[in-house]
């Protein structure tokens, strides 16, 4: 697999799982979509009030797997998180992503945190062999 497959990858799966780490030490896993790629880098976001954001900002260390079990294939990522600052970033995030404007009218907007995930190591297995390292 090469990176513009990773890509096709996620996009055709959507919901990849989080893992992060929580504040017991003890790992926590959810499901994230991930929406939009901007210069090689991931991007997805959240709400402010959730678990997810106080752990990432403990320990921006993250992974996301997603699978499609039919084939019995997984896409691994793991890298750093962090929080997306940028405004243009921003505004191309929710021109490419509608629903994100349908969920949150601009009065809400500081309830709404975006980041920017930097992959480190990609691995990709296509049924049940070994992973793969994946050129980023």
């Amino acid at each position: 697999m090469n990176k513009q497959e990773v890509l096709s990858y996620i996009q055709d799966v959507h919901f990849g799982y989080l893992a992060t780490v929580g504040r017991d030490n003890r790992p926590r896993v959810r499901p994230i979509a991930v929406h939009s790629v901007f210069n090689d880098c991931l991007y997805f976001f959240t709400f402010v009030h959730t678990r997810k954001v106080i752990e990432m900002e403990s320990n921006p260390r993250i992974e996301i797997v997603w699978s499609k079990l039919e084939e019995q294939s997984q896409v691994r990522i793991c890298g750093e998180v962090v929080l997306e600052d940028s405004e243009e970033i921003h505004q191309q995030f929710i021109a490419d992503n509608p629903m994100v404007s349908k969920m949150l009218p601009p009065e809400a907007r500081h309830l709404f945190r975006l980041y920017r995930f930097t992959p480190e190591t990609v691995e990709a297995a296509a049924g049940l062999v070994p992973y793969e390292t994946v050129a980023w």
